[in-house]
């Protein structure tokens, strides 16, 4: 089929709500080129410059590639952070056709758990997504999907890099004001808090909290607590982190009833595919998961036998083959080179 395919280019991109990735490939699913770019979640930073920084990275990988500016994609698969919903599937796609007509000639967008599955397998199993925010994603053989979570921070994120963050400030906070005291020693968080925010006082994080308050700034602050739990064995920071790895779990418990049971029959259980920067801490958040994991049903562990999965390349390369999809082709992907095992589990 790629060689009916030659001169066709598809693209992909995997959006985040700190960072993007754009992929172009050509019809045998060989990368031709790279780009980069900022948060292209719209519930963050509107539709308008959602789809401009898009259609900018096209523009780049375009540039990368050697192609002229006005080649025009065969396909354009958009797996984003916020890209959940129909409507807001359908807003995009428009969005950038109407906007940029001469981008692609198909598009198509999904949230940034499909992407990430569609690059590791094309079986099914379920995507848990711990970046700035966290989500987690069920992907059924016959591509039945049960999600988890994906809510944004106000009622959500759990076990996420901004979770952690809040979680230790919060613990800090309510101690100071004697309204929930801590046993363990907040000296580091203390400290972490204000190298970060680089400010001398907590009084000074409210301007952080309201008027200059950024997402993925404020989940940063993570991966100083993450060093301080490897580095100096700081006993409040390894708690937070386990506990973020017993909630991630419980994602998984969540949509566990919907699985289909030859998910779990595969060789290596439930095959579970980790995105995001807090799985960079697996070893932080290892006893907490495997804890979260081992609530009994009325039949036994729900889970009984799992892999954790660790993407070597992009989620945007599962986007690309999903627009090309779109397009009527099917794009080939090296699995057993996308991904490898991070971890293996049996109950």
């Amino acid at each position: 089929m790629s060689d009916n395919l030659n001169g066709f280019y598809f693209g992909g991109i995997e959006g985040g709500g700190t960072h993007s990735t754009m992929v172009l490939l050509k019809g045998d699913g060989t990368k031709v080129a790279q780009s980069e770019g900022d948060c292209t979640n719209h519930w963050l930073v509107g539709i308008d410059t959602a789809l401009k920084r898009m259609n900018e990275m096209v523009e780049e990988v375009k540039k990368a590639a050697g192609l002229q500016p006005e080649t025009k994609l065969k396909s354009l698969g958009m797996s984003l952070s916020g890209g959940d919903t129909p409507e807001c599937q359908e807003k995009i796609s428009n969005g950038m056709a109407n906007k940029y007509p001469g981008t692609s000639e198909h598009y198509k967008v999904c949230n940034d758990a499909i992407g990430a599955m569609a690059t590791a397998t094309p079986e099914g199993g379920i995507v848990l997504i711990a970046g700035t925010g966290s989500n987690c994603q069920l992907v059924n053989p016959d591509q039945s999907t049960q999600g988890c979570g994906g809510w944004g921070h106000l009622v959500g994120d759990e076990g996420s890099a901004y979770w952690i963050t809040q979680k230790a400030l919060k613990i800090l906070f309510d101690h100071e004001d004697n309204l929930k005291l801590c046993s363990m020693d907040l000296s580091c968080v203390r400290r972490v808090m204000c190298k970060h925010f680089q400010i001398k006082e907590k009084a000074e994080l409210l301007d952080f909290l309201y008027s200059k308050f950024e997402k993925a700034y404020f989940a940063n602050m993570c991966a100083l607590l993450a060093k301080e739990a490897v580095e100096h064995q700081d006993p409040l920071c390894l708690h937070i982190f386990k506990e973020a790895g017993r909630v991630l779990a419980h994602h998984i418990l969540a949509v566990a009833p919907k699985i289909d049971k030859s998910l779990l029959a595969m060789e290596g259980g439930l095959h579970v595919v980790s995105v995001g920067s807090v799985w960079k801490s697996w070893d932080l958040l290892k006893e907490g998961f495997l804890e979260g994991l081992r609530p009994q049903s009325d039949n036994g562990v729900l889970v009984p036998e799992f892999t954790l999965m660790k993407l070597n390349v992009n989620g945007a390369f599962g986007a690309a083959a999903i627009g090309a999809k779109q397009a009527g082709i099917k794009l080939p992907m090296n699995y057993a080179a996308n991904a490898e095992v991070l971890f293996h589990h049996k109950f």
